[in-house]
């Protein structure tokens, strides 16, 4: 059988993204038009009350979006996988809560879709709510910083069950509510089962509890260590494989991504998407830095625990990075830091949405989606030639 999608699949894809864009920037100006009419001296007080209609279509609109955009490679990959765990007995390169929901449902791949990466729709806005998140700026973000990436990656929902894990963790720990920390604990558990590299991410995500790891002096030592670092990322690499394999067939696939030689393109169009795509998530990075580690901003441990988590995360990219082992593991560390770093910036920002450099963060954003959909649409053809590489 061979996969393949169409170039109206691909432009359907594109034109919800616009759509779901459009919706949040609206809804997100006709609040600040409120805000900015409202006269403070003459009331006393006013709730701009946001019916949760909107946080409903959004949520549909998102679930409907992961579960029927084609918005990268791992689309069609995933459908290939799918269809070969349907046919055997036993688990194919998925973990095995995926084979068993795969099993249990009707044989339909946009259903299975729809309740994984539907599910972890779900958890976003629970999240979202949980924090009392301004829910149309965090979906504004949600769009421009995650969404295309979202429904790409099979971690998406270990991500989010894990996030909001944490979330509740720290939420006990202001409302003196025990049963929100068994909650967050148990979901962190329960993650690990849904992506073999969450275990890694839990982890390194606990060092940041460690007094110290949360400050600039930090920073500034891990930044003058790097070049050795780098030197000996090869025997790091081999541990990793050691966390991340699980079974033999695992560990044969993750060596053969350490011993790989591929490194990034040094030619234009390589630079380019590298320039396009990191570029705005190094602004955004940075000026939460400048702003919650040399301002001094007030923010809550939680949000500087996201923000160190970004660090961290981005660190260890840059470790793999064009070195002597496989691209792989730092694309996957860095499309990692997105996630963190994507819910500090809904409940960070939104008291900064006016700041110049915020929005030209923004609009980089915007330039790097519209690149990678062109970019898409431009290459479909050898997108589909390699749906069936596996």
């Amino acid at each position: 059988m061979q996969y393949s999608v169409s170039l109206l699949h691909e432009a359907l894809t594109v034109a919800a993204w616009i759509i779901m864009l459009l919706l949040g920037y609206r809804e997100m100006k006709k609040y600040d038009k409120l805000y900015e009419e409202y006269d403070y001296e003459g009331e006393e007080s006013y709730v701009f009350y946001k019916p949760r209609s909107f946080w409903y279509r959004m949520l549909i609109f998102t679930m409907l979006f992961c579960t029927f955009g084609c918005v990268g490679g791992d689309f069609l990959h995933n459908q290939v996988i799918y269809d070969l765990n349907v046919q055997s007995d036993h688990s194919i390169h998925f973990e095995n809560v995926y084979v068993l929901l795969i099993k249990g449902l009707p044989t339909n791949y946009y259903l299975w879709r729809f309740c994984v990466w539907g599910t972890a729709a779900c958890l976003l806005f629970k999240i979202l709510d949980e924090i009392k998140s301004d829910l149309d700026f965090s979906f504004f973000v949600f769009t421009l910083m995650l969404m295309n990436q979202f429904p790409n990656l099979r971690q998406t929902l270990g991500f989010m069950m894990m996030f909001y894990g944490y979330v509740l963790m720290f939420r006990s720990a202001e409302d003196t509510m025990p049963q929100k920390l068994v909650m967050g604990i148990i979901l962190l558990v329960f993650s690990t089962f849904f992506h073999s590299t969450i275990l890694v991410f839990i982890l390194l995500s606990l060092l940041l509890f460690i007094p110290g790891t949360k400050s600039l002096p930090m920073i500034i030592v891990s930044l003058i260590a790097f070049p050795f670092l780098y030197d000996i990322t090869k025997e790091l690499s081999a541990q990793f494989i050691g966390l991340v394999s699980s079974n033999d067939m695992m560990q044969e696939k993750a060596t053969k991504y350490i011993e790989s030689s591929y490194r990034v393109e040094i030619n234009i169009r390589g630079f380019l998407k590298l320039f396009v795509n990191r570029i705005p998530v190094l602004m955004l990075f940075f000026y939460g830095i400048k702003k919650v580690l040399v301002d001094k901003v007030e923010v809550s441990y939680m949000e500087k625990h996201l923000l160190m988590l970004t660090y961290m995360l981005i660190y260890i990219s840059c470790l793999f990075f064009n070195n002597n082992v496989s691209a792989y593991l730092s694309q996957r560390f860095w499309d990692a830091a997105c996630f963190p770093l994507t819910i500090f910036a809904m409940v960070f920002l939104r008291n900064y949405s006016g700041n110049l450099y915020v929005k030209v963060a923004m609009y980089a954003f915007l330039i790097s989606n519209i690149f990678n959909m062109a970019y898409s649409l431009y290459t479909i053809d050898s997108f589909n030639a390699n749906a069936n590489d596996f």
